[in-house]
């Protein structure tokens, strides 16, 4: 997974579309699931430009008076991650210099996003690395039993997402059973909207419920689901430099990223866009029962 795209300048084809590019890119995007533009520096409108050739901006930032940062761009769609700080002492930006854990972006909604976009402003003298994971392999390699069990079985996706900081989702502390049943409920098994593979969703929360088995069932076998995505080791990392530009399935991948320096600036602009309802890709098992003489 993951590939390099050479001999398309973003900035141009923002200004005149190529139906066949565009079409190039969308196949390139279900067969290696993330892709790299290497650019010189993008506008705002360009960034935003872009993301909107492959459907509907999601926004992802707070209202202005919701605001904890100062969330610099002038475009509201772009949501800015920063470590940086501004004059007044508040961030720049979400989420800090720390280690984020796999995850899916917007998976406590009804409908998730479909796709990522990141562009990098500032990048430390040694970046982070951005790994990403496909969800089609994490299914694919799931022991047999394990497979048969999660084929119609729905999660809480509780709309109290835990923190993607890492060590807080490894030792965190959880939240009472009425918070993680509030949210959406989705297939663990879900079906991808254009390849027709399916592959595992996986909640954000370690203690998620699952339809039908008790809390201490539910987070038995989110364990071992979890425990795949720790030792799978089919990964794709990319360290964002300056001007880097990223765009990709955020269905079917898990991404996570390194931590750095805090010393250091790195300001990564955010975008997303809007997908469908996940579908499962198993029908509900029946069982017979034979009548009783």
């Amino acid at each position: 997974m993951g590939a390099d795209v050479a001999g398309i300048s973003v900035a141009d084809l923002v200004k005149s579309p190529t139906p066949a590019i565009l079409q190039s890119l969308k196949q390139a995007l279900d067969q290696f699931l993330v892709l790299r533009f290497r650019q010189a520096a993008l506008t705002d409108d360009e960034i935003v430009g872009f993301a909107n050739l492959f459907g509907t901006i999601m926004s992802d930032r707070k209202n202005a008076e919701e605001m904890d940062s100062v969330q610099p761009s002038g475009r509201a769609e772009l949501k800015v991650l920063s470590n940086a700080a501004a004059a007044d002492g508040r961030p720049f930006g979400d989420k800090g210099a720390s280690a984020q854990i796999w995850h899916t972006d917007g998976s406590h909604r009804e409908c998730p996003n479909a796709y990522s976009v990141l562009y990098a402003r500032r990048a430390p003298d040694n970046p982070p690395r951005t790994g990403f994971m496909s969800a089609y392999t994490l299914y694919e390699k799931l022991p047999s039993d394990v497979k048969l069990e999660i084929s119609d079985l729905r999660a809480v996706f509780s709309v109290h997402n835990r923190s993607q900081d890492f060590i807080n989702f490894m030792t965190g502390p959880s939240v009472d059973e009425v918070k993680r049943a509030e949210g959406p409920r989705h297939p663990l098994v879900r079906l991808h909207p254009t390849t027709n593979r399916p592959f595992l969703y996986l909640p954000r929360r370690r203690d998620a419920l699952i339809e039908g088995y008790s809390s201490e069932r539910s987070r038995n076998l989110l364990e071992r689901l979890w425990a795949a995505v720790f030792s799978m080791s089919d990964q794709w990392h990319v360290a964002l430099q300056a001007n880097d530009f990223v765009i990709f399935d955020n269905r079917a991948v898990l991404h996570n990223r390194e931590g750095w320096e805090s010393t250091q600036e790195r300001t990564v602009f955010h975008l997303a866009l809007e997908g469908e309802a996940p579908v499962a890709a198993f029908e509900p098992r029946t069982i017979e029962v034979a009548p009783s003489n």
